[in-house]
């Protein structure tokens, strides 16, 4: 499978070789996985391999308790798992296990291979157990584990398509998504290992080991290696599960704790810097199911974003179009999850679809009521009608604050007249160039003085000229008496924005 043998290329180039360098006889094995998962002391796993101008092979190095032997003429290879070991410290470090390969092609070339092997138990989570939970967002929260889906149901899981193989688009943390494959039927499958501190240390919360948090994007291939459909894997430590931390409003709905794709609310804090920064969710535009990158700084400095890599340590970076008959379509957008679709031609225009990465505008790629195809919450979520949102003001607590607190903590608290709820100021991305932008901007004047923060979240509502979508918008300002706070605030459908996801019905 071809994601198999990037992956084996990629360690080769690692270590120096240089079999994969396309001026040379090109040489080496390709092999169907990776990663390997066991019990201790559960049984052998055989698998086999393919080879090309290779001579001979070497295992050169086997993990301590674990048993590795491949054989040239059967293109075989059989793992064998430790049994568990009575000492806590050698439990640990049997727990990971490697096998390293050398071939020697046929004019005495050489290079290296690394398989990895994990005791990961019952640490196996498959997003659609069942026949059910498909949603263009899956969540992690469980280090040290194997996780799956089904990559033949798209959207809300009522339409299929016939993927032949699987590819990381870009994560915000290096070597996050490890192992990524897809089988015979279609089944993605990937390990997600536990976070360590600068030291190399794994970090413990509550007697626990957790994740490395972090946002990623998985696309699936045909036979062309052309992107036919994109999920978004949200990493987040299980003590702020999304899916657990929620909260119902005084209308009955319930919404999430935190922004799509955050880490965490800092409900006003103005200390803490990085709490705001996690705090920042994705950005989406309208109608759209593929995120894109938060800021790389918790004050949105210079409109950067956060760095983003590949299946390596390699950074990559999403791209910019500008719409046109051919890039402004659903089906563009769909096969092309690293492109933000901007708008520029339509900054000092009048007309239909202003705005909109669309050159057809369709106001029925998210729904009200329902989950669409396209909505990038998780399974049981959906982007809020601009309805949900109609029993929010802002907090007089909030609006009597001095502007220089009002300024740090970077949002606002609403009420729905019984509890507060805080939403990051985290601007948007902007329609027109697609940079990242949480200043406001003065009435009349472009382009405009920036003053503090603003926030802007989607809705699935439309305009009443149908020509724009509604958001929640606030900002702030110099001028406390000119603050606006609008739940159903008309915007340009190719700004990209965050989301708060609230629960089906």
């Amino acid at each position: 499978m071809k994601n198999l043998k990037l992956a084996a290329c990629i360690i080769m180039v690692a270590i120096g070789m240089s079999s994969c360098s396309k001026d040379k006889e090109s040489f080496g094995l390709t092999f169907r996985q990776t990663g390997y998962y066991f019990k201790w002391g559960g049984d052998a796993q055989s698998d086999s391999f393919s080879t090309k101008n290779v001579s001979a092979i070497s295992v050169t190095a086997v993990s301590e308790g674990w048993n590795f032997t491949i054989d040239l003429p059967t293109l075989q290879y059989t793992i064998t798992p430790p049994t568990e070991p009575a000492e806590a410290d050698k439990k640990e470090s049997m727990r990971t296990g490697t096998a390293s390969i050398s071939v020697i092609s046929h004019k005495g070339e050489t290079a290296k291979y690394v398989l990895t092997f994990y005791i990961i138990g019952d640490h196996a989570v498959n997003f659609n157990e069942g026949g059910k939970g498909y949603a263009n967002c899956y969540v992690a929260t469980q280090p040290y584990a194997l996780y799956s889906f089904d990559a033949t149901k798209i959207g809300n899981g009522t339409r299929t398509i016939s993927p032949a193989d699987i590819q990381l688009l870009w994560q915000s943390t290096s070597l996050m998504i490890q192992h990524l494959a897809i089988d015979d039927n279609g089944t993605v499958s990937f390990f997600i290992d536990r976070a360590k501190d600068s030291d190399g240390k794994y970090i413990v919360e509550n007697g626990e080991e957790v994740v490395p948090e972090g946002n990623a994007v998985i696309a699936a291939l045909d036979a062309d290696e052309n992107v036919i459909w994109s999920w978004h894997i949200w990493v987040i430590r299980e003590s702020k599960n999304p899916i657990t931390n929620a909260c119902t409003y005084a209308n009955g709905k319930t919404f999430m704790d935190k922004n799509l794709g955050a880490f965490a609310n800092s409900n006003g804090a103005t200390d803490d810097t990085d709490l705001i920064l996690a705090s920042y969710g994705l950005y989406y535009q309208w109608g759209r199911k593929d995120p894109f990158t938060r800021p790389r700084y918790y004050n949105c400095a210079g409109g950067a974003a956060e760095l983003i890599y590949g299946a390596s340590s390699g950074s990559t970076y999403i791209t910019f179009e500008e719409s046109d008959e051919t890039i402004g379509t659903v089906e563009y957008a769909t096969t092309h999850p690293k492109v933000f679709i901007t708008n520029a031609a339509s900054v000092a225009e009048e007309g239909d679809g202003i705005g909109d990465w669309l050159q057809k505008a369709d106001g029925s790629l998210w729904s009200n009521t329902a989950k669409s195809d396209y909505d990038p919450c998780p399974y049981g979520w959906r982007v809020p009608a601009e309805s949900d949102f109609d029993i929010l003001t802002l907090s007089d607590a909030e609006d009597g604050k001095d502007l220089d607190t009002a300024r740090k903590q970077f949002g606002w608290s609403v009420s729905d007249g019984a509890a507060e709820y805080f939403y990051t100021g985290a601007g948007l991305r902007t329609y027109y160039n697609g940079v990242i932008n949480n200043m406001n901007h003065k009435d009349g004047v472009y382009p405009s003085t920036p003053e503090p923060w603003e926030g802007y979240y989607w809705t699935s509502g439309q305009s009443a000229d149908g020509k724009q979508s509604l958001c929640m918008y606030f900002d702030l300002t110099t001028t406390r008496t000119i603050n606006k706070f609008n739940v159903r605030y008309p915007a340009k459908r190719a700004n990209a924005m965050q989301i708060r996801c609230v629960r089906i019905d």
